[in-house]
């Protein structure tokens, strides 16, 4: 069985209920993964589950998303041999066919065409998961206890041994693998936490610098923030005073003062 597989196995398993894989056609074709769901020791659902994960999914490299969506719809759940098997398999449950959900796990899709493969999707009936939320819910809840499943265990590796680096991390974020607005939305996430901005308190004033110096916020915009955000009654004359006290800063304001005596006007003189 593939990896992704394995997971999302495991994440329905996690969740109660019970998962057949073993499930083929008259020739050989494999029907993907049945669910199935208890209530008083009686099946009263069943999930016709098929996971199409690749790094790059060619659902969005097509002209026309709807003839794929279409064609694996088609292939994946409306093939008459795979109805035909699963069927087969259901009917000792006593649950009509058309009570059966179809779902399709998917792995990379684009945000710029996301909501319309999954819109095209429940056209045809068929709920779509991303594989990305079920990988993290994986990660997410896995303790530090061993794992029998070689899959799982990676992942509880990854988890504890490489992610609980932050430099290790900060690395692979750094990676030309991921792109410059994946980059952005993670540090606009991270920023968004207010447990991790408590900790901008120990950022030294050179790091600070440098996260201001690459900001491109305009100097008026600043200017708003610290008045507005930032200083208080009691810190605004603080600041002020620190500020002044910069050589470059008393240059420009004694520039200032000089073109200002020039321009008085001739009746201050009389």
């Amino acid at each position: 069985m593939s990896a992704e597989k394995e997971i999302v196995n495991y994440w329905y398993n996690k969740k109660g209920l019970f998962t057949v894989n073993n499930i083929k056609t008259h020739n050989n074709r494999d029907c993907g993964i049945l669910a199935l769901k208890f209530d008083n020791g009686h099946v009263n659902s069943i999930f016709h589950i098929e996971v199409s994960c690749s790094i790059t999914n060619n659902i969005s490299e097509t002209a026309n998303p709807e003839k794929s969506v279409g064609k694996i719809v088609d292939e994946k759940f409306d093939d008459k041999s795979v109805q035909s098997s699963v069927s087969k398999y259901i009917r000792q449950f006593s649950i009509p066919e058309n009570n059966v959900k179809k779902i399709i796990i998917l792995g990379a899709v684009p945000k710029s065409r996301k909501l319309d493969i999954i819109k095209k999707f429940n056209e045809r009936e068929v709920e779509v998961i991303l594989f990305e939320d079920i990988l993290y819910d994986v990660m997410e809840q896995l303790d530090t206890q061993y794992y029998k499943n070689d899959i799982i265990r990676t992942l509880q590796l990854t988890k504890f041994l490489l992610l609980n680096e932050p430099t290790k991390l900060a690395k692979l974020l750094a990676n030309d693998n991921f792109t410059s607005n994946s980059r952005k939305e993670f540090l606009s996430s991270i920023l968004g936490n207010e447990d991790i901005v408590k900790d901008f308190r120990r950022t030294n004033p050179e790091r600070l610098s440098i996260i201001l110096k690459n900001s491109y916020i305009k100097p008026t915009e600043l200017a708003a923030v610290l008045n507005s955000n930032i200083l208080n009654n009691r810190t605004r004359g603080i600041f002020m005073n620190s500020l002044l006290e910069q050589e470059k800063t008393r240059k420009i304001v004694n520039r200032t003062k000089r073109v200002r005596k020039l321009n008085v006007q001739l009746g201050k003189f009389l």
